[in-house]
C-alpha cells in the first residue's frame, strides 16, 4: 500500500485532528501489555480494519501471521483480521453487524456511514466500560478524560485514536515548483488569498500544472470543513466547532451559542464565490468535482501544484512522502480541541461481538505495546520496514513505496504517539506532538457531542442534497453560483435541516445549562 495516501474524508481531512467530547472515565486496573496471557484456550476473534487503499491477501498474510504470534504470546488471542478500503469498509462492516456475522472489534472512521455517530445512532456499539476497567489499563493511561469523547451517560462506547491535537487549515504547495519559479519567498510571506492567487497565476502560466486540486472526494478546493474564510485576509478565516456532527453540517456560533448550518453561513458563501472566481480564471483543476483522486496523489502525478486542507504536526513529511516533492505548508488558521478529534478514527466493539473481553485485550495493546502497533502500521520489521540509527523507520534496502508489500499510515490505529516515526517526519516528531498536545486550546463546547438519533432520516436526506450540490459549488464549476447556492440551501431546508438545527440546539442548550 502506498505510504500515507490520505483519503479526503480524512482529512479533510487528512488528516486530521481537531475535536473532543463527552462524559465519563473509568478506574485503573491491570491490563494487556503487562499482564500475562490468561490461562485456558486461546480466544478467537474477528477484527475489521480500514486501510487507505485496497490490499489483497498477498500483501497482508505475512503481517497477520506476525500479529497473531504477538497476540498469542501477549494476551492469548488469535485474530482473523479483515482489511477494507474506505468505500468497502463503509458498506461491508455495517452489513456484517446487521447480519450478525462474526465481528468482535472494528474501527469507526471519518466515512460517515462507518462513523462513530452513525454506529451509535443505530445502537450498534456495545457499552465497554467494564471491559476497559478490567483489561484496558493502557487505554485509560493514554486517553484519560478523552474517553469522554466516545461516551454517553457515563458509559464508554468506543476509544478514539490518540494523535497530534494541533490542527490548522493550510495551503500545501509543491516547493520544487516554487523554487524553480522563484516564488518560494513570496509563498512564505503571503497573508491573503489574493497573494495566493497571484502565485497560482504564475504557476499555471509557466507550467502545465493546475493551480489547485481538490483535497477530497467532495470537490473541496478552497476551504476544508470545518474551516471558513471570512474575507481576503487569512486573519479573517476561522475554525468552527461542529459539535461532534460527523457530517459537519452544523456548527455553534461561540458568540451566541446558536447552532447554525455550515453551508448557510456567509463565510461558506464567500468560499464558493472565491472558488468560482478561481475556476473561471483557470486556477482550479477542471475535474475537481468528480475526480476519484485528490490531494497529494494528483500532485504526485503532475496534475496539480497545491491543495488546501487541514494539517497537523507531521503533515509536511506526509505531504513530501505522498507527493514525491518538497513541500511548503502555509498555515491559514488554527483549530481548537473539540469532540470530533476522537470520533474520527478509533475502535469499538459491536453489539453482536462474541468475545468483547478478548477484543479489549487486543485493543489495549494499541495503546501500550510499540511492537504491536508498529507491526499493524508499518508491517513486519526487516521485511516491510527497518529502523534507522536515529530511531525512525524506513523501507529496507531495495524496497520502495511502490514495491513494499504492506504499509499503512500512522494515524489509523490506536496511539499514534507510540508508533515509530517515519524518517520523513523526523526523529523528534513524537516529542513535538506530545508538547503541542499540552498547549492546544479547548473549544468552548469541549465535552459536548450531538446525538443524531432523533433526526437520522433528515440527516440522510440532507446528505443526498449535499452530495448533489457541494462538489460543484466547492470546486467552482457551476455556471451561476448564486442561483445554484440558493437551490442548495432551499433543498437542505426541504430535506429537514431546520429540524436538525432545532434538535441540536435543544441538546446544546441543555448541556450548557448543566455547566
Amino acid at each position: 500500500m502506498k505510504f500515507k495516501k490520505l483519503a479526503a474524508l480524512f482529512l479533510v481531512a487528512a488528516m486530521g485532528t481537531t475535536m473532543l467530547a463527552g462524559c465519563g472515565s473509568s478506574e485503573e486496573e491491570s491490563g494487556g501489555t503487562e499482564a500475562a496471557a490468561d490461562s485456558g484456550e486461546t480466544d478467537e476473534i474477528t477484527i475489521a480494519l480500514m486501510c487507505l487503499s485496497p490490499m489483497d491477501e498477498s500483501a497482508t498474510d505475512h503481517v497477520e501471521e506476525a500479529i497473531n504470534e504477538q497476540l498469542e504470546e501477549k494476551v492469548n488471542v488469535h485474530a482473523d483480521i479483515k482489511w477494507f478500503d474506505p468505500n468497502t469498509y463503509a458498506t461491508q462492516v455495517p452489513m456484517m453487524i446487521q447480519a450478525g456475522e462474526d465481528l468482535d472489534l472494528m474501527m469507526f472512521t471519518p466515512v460517515p456511514a462507518a462513523g462513530y455517530q452513525s454506529f451509535m445512532s443505530q445502537n450498534q456499539l456495545m457499552d465497554i466500560t467494564e471491559y476497559i476497567d478490567e483489561y484496558g489499563k493502557d487505554i485509560k493511561d493514554v486517553m484519560g478524560d478523552y474517553l469522554a469523547a466516545t461516551s454517553k451517560d457515563g458509559k464508554i462506547y468506543g476509544v478514539g485514536n490518540m494523535t497530534s491535537l494541533y490542527a490548522a487549515e493550510a495551503i500545501c504547495m509543491n516547493k520544487d515548483t516554487l523554487d524553480e519559479l522563484g516564488l518560494t519567498d513570496k509563498a512564505e510571506k503571503m497573508t491573503t488569498w489574493s497573494e495566493y492567487q497571484d502565485i497560482l497565476k504564475e504557476v499555471t502560466s509557466k507550467t502545465e500544472l493546475n493551480g489547485v486540486v481538490n483535497s477530497d472526494q467532495e470537490g473541496s478546493c478552497v476551504s476544508p470543513q470545518p474551516y471558513i474564510n471570512g474575507g481576503d485576509s487569512f486573519d479573517d478565516a476561522e475554525w468552527v466547532d461542529v459539535l461532534g456532527d460527523s457530517y459537519q453540517y452544523v456548527y455553534a456560533d461561540p458568540d451566541t451559542d446558536e447552532v447554525k448550518c455550515y453551508f448557510a453561513s456567509d463565510e461558506w458563501y464567500n468560499n464558493i464565490k472565491m472558488a468560482k472566481e478561481m475556476y473561471d480564471e483557470g486556477l482550479i483543476y477542471k475535474d475537481a468535482s468528480t475526480s476519484q483522486e485528490w490531494g497529494e496523489s494528483l500532485i504526485k502525478n503532475g496534475v496539480g501544484f497545491s491543495d488546501i486542507k487541514q494539517i497537523e504536526n507531521g503533515s509536511l513529511g506526509s505531504f513530501e512522502g505522498s507527493s514525491g516533492h518538497k513541500g511548503l505548508l502555509k498555515e491559514v488558521t488554527t483549530a481548537k480541541v473539540a469532540t470530533s478529534a476522537f470520533q474520527k478514527f478509533g475502535f469499538a466493539v459491536p453489539v453482536t461481538a462474541k468475545s468483547p473481553e478478548a477484543a479489549i485485550k487486543v485493543l489495549n495493546l494499541l495503546y501500550g505495546d510499540q511492537e504491536f502497533i508498529d507491526t499493524l502500521t508499518w508491517g513486519v520489521e526487516d521485511v516491510d520496514w527497518v529502523k534507522n540509527d536515529d530511531g525512525t523507520s524506513t523501507y529496507p534496502e531495495g524496497v520502495t513505496a511502490d514495491t513494499v508489500q504492506y504499509h499503512t499510515a500512522d494515524f489509523l490505529y490506536g496511539d499514534r504517539l507510540l508508533v515509530t516515526p517515519w524518517e520523513g517526519d523526523g526523529a523528534d516528531i513524537r516529542d513535538q506532538q506530545k508538547a503541542e498536545n499540552e498547549k492546544v486550546e479547548k473549544s468552548k463546547y469541549f465535552g459536548f457531542c450531538v446525538d443524531p438519533s432523533e433526526v437520522t432520516s433528515e440527516i440522510t436526506a440532507c446528505k443526498n442534497v449535499v452530495d448533489q450540490y457541494k462538489p460543484q459549488l466547492a470546486a467552482g464549476i457551476v455556471s451561476d453560483v448564486d442561483a445554484t447556492y440558493k437551490e442548495f440551501i432551499s433543498a437542505l431546508s426541504a430535506a429537514g435541516m431546520d429540524k436538525i438545527l432545532e434538535t441540536y440546539q435543544s441538546q446544546l442548550d441543555a448541556w450548557l445549562a448543566e455547566q
